[in-house]
């Protein structure tokens, strides 16, 4: 999957030193389970966060939330109006970086094979 985002040349990471701290992807695919939830920003386009992840040893550095901001930038300079995003209901780290960041949680998705829901946010842009 990695092998592809970069392929895509969605794939972006956050290193130091020539080390990869942590990575994220982003682009346009929506999983076919939000079109259940209720966005505050209807009129598009939007860019979609997925696979954001840190290097374990990173922990506490601050990286996920520069790639966040990353992200956000990004975003807005590609005329995005806003960022969407989903993170596994028990990783109560993501969920506490995107709620102090100003994402709104929007609902919540399920997908096929997973045994915990996947709460929704999105944060409007300009």
């Amino acid at each position: 999957m990695i092998g592809e985002d970069l392929q895509r040349g969605t794939l972006f990471a956050a290193e130091r030193e020539g080390r990869i701290l942590g990575i994220v992807v982003l682009d346009e695919t929506q999983d076919e389970q939000y079109q259940t939830i209720s966005w505050k920003q209807e009129e598009g386009p939007h860019l979609m966060m997925h696979r954001l992840a840190v290097d374990p040893e990173a922990h506490g550095q601050g990286i996920a939330r520069k790639l966040v901001a990353f992200s956000e930038e990004y975003a807005a300079r590609e005329g995005y109006t806003s960022l969407r995003l989903d993170t596994y209901a028990k990783n109560t780290a993501a969920l506490k970086l995107y709620q102090g960041l100003g994402y709104d949680l929007r609902g919540e998705v399920n997908f096929p094979g997973r045994t915990a829901s996947f709460p929704v946010f999105e944060k409007v842009l300009g």
